[in-house]
């Protein structure tokens, strides 16, 4: 009796033809998620069901570690992150690589005009795709955060950038950064022309404080966003995970299916080999 199981496999193309290679050593796997404490949570949560005001959350929330939400806290215009369709949680990822750029201004807005020199935003991709921009943010960059004062010299996205990923890039469900925030010194200091707004009320969630690793290839990868299901909530803390092909190449990784025949000699169960009285003993 055979079965059909979910793989994970490489799809490379050759000559017009794709060949499916279901090599898992040639997959790598990366933990992009930023982590946080119960305290941290505790007390954001705490003053968003007070409905106190949260000061400065255009500068973002770096203490609350990787973040998924769509609009600004208590936004009602905007999704939930709780009511996001599941199949927009598994996507391919494509990085845009502007840290070289930040060296020179830390504080850059990245407009329009130059973000198109990318062909991940030149091009509306053919499937469901979560845009990661990696500013090249450090955990130690967190002084340039002053939350006392509302002062953050962050990067950020122009309004008009936004403008045209929300108008031009339809199959483009997500967007993602290594810094704390979407917002820049251009849309900061607004109520109405913010990144976040724009985005979250065209459907298109953000995931910030994302945790960028060195190893990780640009394109051909897959990525799935584990968000808390909160209801009532703008912001949920996220786990955010990529499967990419583990040299530069043209692969791929999706998901595919393989067949597998049952009656093939399976592993030995490990129900003897464990005594579970004495572990819970």
């Amino acid at each position: 009796m055979k079965e059909y199981i979910l793989l994970v496999t490489i799809i490379t193309q050759m000559s017009q033809r794709m060949k499916c290679i279901s090599e898992s050593k040639s997959i790598d796997l990366f933990d992009l998620t930023k982590p946080t404490t119960w305290r941290a949570m505790s007390r954001y949560y705490g003053a968003i069901e007070k409905h106190w005001k949260i000061p400065c959350n255009t500068c973002g929330t770096p203490h609350l570690g990787t973040g998924f939400h769509m609009g600004y806290t208590g936004s009602m215009g905007s999704m939930q992150p709780a009511i996001v369709p599941t199949e927009y949680l598994l996507s391919r990822l494509l990085v845009v690589d502007v840290s070289a750029l930040t060296e020179h201004n830390p504080a850059m807005v990245l407009t329009l005009d130059v973000a198109l020199q990318w062909p991940a935003l030149k091009h509306d991709p053919i499937e469901p795709t979560l845009l990661f921009f990696k500013f090249g943010w450090k955990e130690a960059d967190s002084w340039k955060i002053n939350m006392k004062t509302c002062n953050c010299k962050v990067p950020g996205l122009s309004f008009e950038l936004a403008e045209w990923i929300a108008a031009n890039l339809s199959h483009v469900i997500g967007v993602a950064t290594d810094t704390p925030t979407f917002e820049s010194a251009q849309t900061r200091e607004s109520s109405s022309t913010t990144v976040s707004k724009l985005l979250g009320m065209s459907g298109i969630y953000m995931i910030e404080n994302v945790l960028y690793r060195k190893n990780m290839p640009e394109q051909g990868c897959l990525a799935i966003t584990m968000p808390l299901k909160l209801l009532n909530a703008g912001y949920a803390p996220t786990r955010l995970t990529a499967f990419c092909p583990n040299s530069r190449s043209d692969r791929s990784v999706v998901l595919g299916l393989t067949k597998i025949d049952l009656h093939e000699k399976m592993p030995n169960s490990r129900l003897y080999d464990v005594n579970l009285d004495e572990i819970l003993s």
